[in-house]
């Protein structure tokens, strides 16, 4: 299982990379502040697990998941795929940083998506359906299952200790929304004060956290993909 193991150890900083996303964290604390909290809450819960795991599944099955040819890894359309992935990640966290301090001006908090007005309004179907698509089809988030299902495939787990892995990694990337879901049922009024003062810290500055993710995992990408390459 060491395998798997370094397997593990090479996924979580994509997991971390997709946990500290702040508009899903946004909008499952609108969640919990609708009438329907207690059944849209684990519902968003449902569809963030699900979207993670299913892209980070494909991303390893279409890799070669546990039949990866020898030396793919290393083939140079990799390296050039991990540089344009940095590139354009490097330009979105100038874009995002760019954003927040034309809103930062104002003193105010940075306007959020129109459709997310209505987020506590929604069924628990609805609302699971979000989840899925902010966290399996969000480009961001997408680009770091991809490389979290490539990283296992070039490892070549077992099929238990690929399970295993990513098992830990979509635990890993939905965490932030596990804690603040299983938080607020457990913890009432007072939890729900908290999630509200987290709420208005986020609004205010989520665009200067999703920069800083952008710049992280941009140069990270670039610079794996130009060492490949040199």
């Amino acid at each position: 299982m060491s395998g798997t193991g370094d397997a593990i150890g090479q996924m979580l900083p994509y997991a971390a990379g997709v946990a500290v996303s702040p508009l899903p964290i946004i909008a499952v604390i609108l969640v919990l502040f609708s009438s329907r909290a207690r059944t849209g809450g684990p519902a968003f819960l449902a569809g963030s697990l699900l979207g993670v795991a299913v892209a980070t599944t494909v991303s390893f099955l279409l890799a070669g998941g546990g039949t990866a040819a020898p030396g793919w890894e290393s083939a140079t359309w990799t390296h050039w795929v991990r540089v344009g992935l940095g590139l354009l990640l490097l330009f979105a966290a100038v874009r995002h940083w760019q954003r927040h301090r034309r809103h930062a001006r104002t003193g105010g908090e940075h306007p959020m998506p129109r459709w997310m007005s209505g987020v506590d309004r929604w069924s628990p179907l609805k609302t699971a359906l979000l989840a899925l698509v902010m966290y399996g089809l969000d480009p961001k988030n997408l680009a770091l299952c991809a490389k979290a299902g490539q990283e296992l495939a070039a490892h070549d787990p077992t099929w238990l200790g690929g399970l295993l892995a990513l098992a830990v990694f979509t635990a890993a990337a939905c965490l932030p929304v596990l804690v603040v879901v299983l938080g607020y049922l457990a913890g009432g009024a007072r939890a729900a004060r908290a999630l509200e003062h987290c709420r208005t810290w986020l609004s205010r500055h989520h665009l200067l956290v999703m920069a800083a993710l952008l710049l992280a995992f941009g140069a990270l990408l670039l610079s794996h993909g130009l060492r490949g390459l040199l």
